[in-house]
C-alpha cells in the first residue's frame, strides 16, 4: 500500500492559539477601538520592526506591512492572526505603517496528497466561519472542539484527482480518541500554490465535514 501522506510527516496539530507578547499602546482602550484582524506573513525584523505581508482575497497584490514592535518567537515565513491598525493615512503604495496591538500563532502548513480519500482518513466535524483564498494560501476560519491535546488537522488533496480539471481536497480533522469539552475558534493557513498553478487545474474543491452549513458539502474555488 502507499503512503497514506505524502510530502511532509503526518503533523499533530494544537488548535491553542499561542499569544506573542506584541501589545505596545496600553494607553489605548480596547473596547472603543476597531481593529482588524488579518490571517499575514511575518517576513522579518528591520531597523524600524516586525515586518508582514498581506495578501487580499484572491490575486490581490501583496502590502508590507511595517510596525515597530519587536518579535522573537515567531519564525521568518509563519502565518500568524494579526491584530492591528493602520498607523496615519495610506500614501497609495505598497507598503502600510501599522500599530500591532496582538499576533498569535495560528496552523502553518502545506497541502498533503493521498490515495486513500474519502474514506481512510478522520473527518470530524467543524464549525466553519470563513474560508478564503489569498495568493497560494487557503486560509480557514472554524470552530473546533476543544480537547487539551495535539490533533490533526490537515487539508489533504485526493491524489487520484490531481491532473483532472478539477481537484478534491479534503479537511482531515482527527480528535485522536479524545472527548471534547467546549467549542473554541481555530485559524490555520494551507500553501496551497502547487497546486493553484499546474496548468491542468479549473477548480480546487475544497470538502469539509460541517455543523454549520451541514448541507454545503463542499466550496469550489475557480482559477
Amino acid at each position: 500500500m502507499k503512503n497514506a501522506l505524502r510530502h511532509l510527516p503526518i503533523m499533530l496539530l494544537a488548535t491553542v492559539l499561542l499569544l506573542v507578547s506584541c501589545d505596545k499602546q496600553d494607553d489605548i482602550d480596547r473596547a472603543y477601538t476597531d481593529y482588524r484582524y488579518d490571517i499575514v506573513t511575518y517576513l522579518g525584523q528591520n531597523a524600524t520592526g516586525a515586518v508582514f505581508e498581506y495578501l487580499g482575497h484572491g490575486d490581490s497584490a501583496a502590502v508590507k506591512l511595517q510596525s515597530a514592535v519587536s518579535l522573537s518567537d515567531v519564525k521568518i515565513d509563519q502565518r500568524v492572526l494579526l491584530r492591528y491598525d493602520f498607523a496615519g493615512a495610506s500614501n497609495g503604495g505598497a507598503s502600510r505603517m501599522i500599530d500591532v496591538f496582538g499576533c498569535n500563532a495560528i496552523i502553518n502548513d502545506s497541502l498533503r496528497m493521498s490515495d486513500l480519500l474519502p474514506d481512510s482518513l478522520p473527518r470530524h466535524q467543524v464549525k466553519l466561519r470563513s474560508l478564503w483564498r489569498t495568493g497560494p494560501y487557503m486560509n480557514l476560519h472554524c470552530q473546533v472542539e476543544y480537547t487539551g491535546k495535539a490533533r490533526t488537522l490537515m487539508l489533504v488533496a485526493d491524489e487520484k484527482t490531481l491532473n483532472d480539471d478539477t481537484v478534491y481536497c479534503y479537511l482531515v480533522h482527527g480528535l485522536r480518541g479524545e472527548s471534547g469539552t467546549f467549542w473554541r475558534d481555530c485559524y490555520a493557513s494551507f500553501n496551497v500554490g502547487a497546486l493553484w498553478k499546474k496548468p491542468s487545474l479549473r477548480c480546487m474543491r475544497v470538502i469539509l465535514n460541517d455543523l454549520t452549513f451541514p448541507d454545503t458539502e463542499y466550496y469550489d474555488f475557480i482559477k
